[in-house]
Formats: structure tokens, C-alpha cells, sequence
């Protein structure tokens, strides 16, 4: 729900630059992101069991990306929702026609769209998301699409296995890892 709501809020914002409502839409809409992440400080620093508090975590973890993304998107001047510095980030839209189906929320990159898996995953911990992160989804979710899939490679202990199982949690789909160089 945090993301739908990220990406509604966010998506309204670059619409009000766009129509020229609200020329500092996404500034607004940052300064209301902050004032969030702060409000959900707060909450964590109070007595929590930890299924609370992992949520929280997660959820911070998730908006302080979210900041970061809109602070991107400032400083890029995105002002309409087919700029590329928009449609390249990891959008959640609600889609009633697809409730009938139990899918009910579509998941957007680029040209690649999915429906949320609402794979029942616990509450795990969620990657801290890069720019660099960011590439790789949009690369895996791409080749997704096109029924493909992919194989990051590169140094040892650089994080491409744990950001293919972060891109599973995003989608809520379930991720198999094979680690072929085990004897």
C-alpha cells in the first residue's frame, strides 16, 4: 500500500508541474515524504514488538528511497509522467479490473508491467535500494517481460543474488537462488 500510495501521490505531483497547477509539485510532494520518514522515526523509537518493528524498518528503508527517487526527479526537472526518470522506477498502480482475477494491483518499469504476485513472504528485511539497484530492476524486469530472464554477474559479495531476491519482494513473487559454483 505504501508504494501504490508513493506512486499515486508522486505520479499527481508530476501532473500538477505538467498542467502547470503546481510548478513545485514535486517539491511539495518531497517535503511531505520527509515529513513521513519523520513521523515513522518516531513511531520505531516508541516500545514495538518486532514484527512491528521490522515493518517499520522496511517501510523506512522503502521511503527513504522513495526521497532520494523524488530528489532525483527534482534535480533531473521531471514534468510530465512519460519523462524517463519517472518511468524508469518501480511503480505500484491499484487496477479494480483486475480484482475479479485477485489481482488488483499492476506493477510498472519502463514498457514491462506485471501483476503483484501477493506471494505471503513474512515480514523480511528489504534491501537498501541504489541507483545501481535501480539499473538492475529495471534491466531483470525488462527481460521479464519479454519472458526472458537474467544472470547479474560480476565480483563476489556485491549484492547481485540478494538483488534478485529484492526484486522477488517487490513484485511478491517467489525467487529460487541455485548457486552453481557449490560442489
Amino acid at each position: 500500500i505504501d508504494q501504490e500510495q508513493w506512486t499515486e501521490y508522486a505520479s499527481a505531483a508530476i501532473e500538477s508541474i505538467h498542467s502547470g497547477d503546481n510548478p513545485n509539485g514535486m517539491t511539495d510532494f518531497l517535503t511531505f515524504s520527509v515529513e513521513q520518514i519523520n513521523n515513522m522515526v518516531q513511531v520505531i523509537r516508541q516500545d514495538l514488538n518486532n514484527i512491528q518493528r521490522s515493518v517499520m524498518a522496511n517501510l523506512i528503508v522503502l521511503d527513504v528511497h522513495a526521497r532520494d527517487v523524488s530528489k532525483r526527479m527534482i534535480r533531473d526537472k521531471v514534468s510530465a509522467i512519460t519523462d524517463f526518470a519517472w518511468i524508469c522506477q518501480l511503480r505500484y498502480y491499484w487496477d479494480e479490473e483486475s480484482i475479479e482475477d485477485q489481482h488488483g494491483v499492476i506493477v510498472r518499469q519502463t514498457n514491462a508491467w506485471f501483476y503483484y504476485g501477493w506471494e505471503y513472504l513474512g515480514v523480511v528485511p528489504r534491501l537498501v535500494i541504489t541507483p545501481l539497484t535501480d539499473k538492475c530492476f529495471m534491466t531483470l524486469t525488462g527481460a521479464l517481460n519479454l519472458l526472458l530472464g537474467g544472470a547479474p554477474a560480476g565480483p563476489a559479495g556485491t549484492g547481485k543474488t540478494e538483488s534478485v531476491k529484492d526484486l522477488g519482494k517487490a513484485l511478491a513473487m517467489p525467487v529460487v537462488v541455485f548457486n552453481c559454483s557449490d560442489g
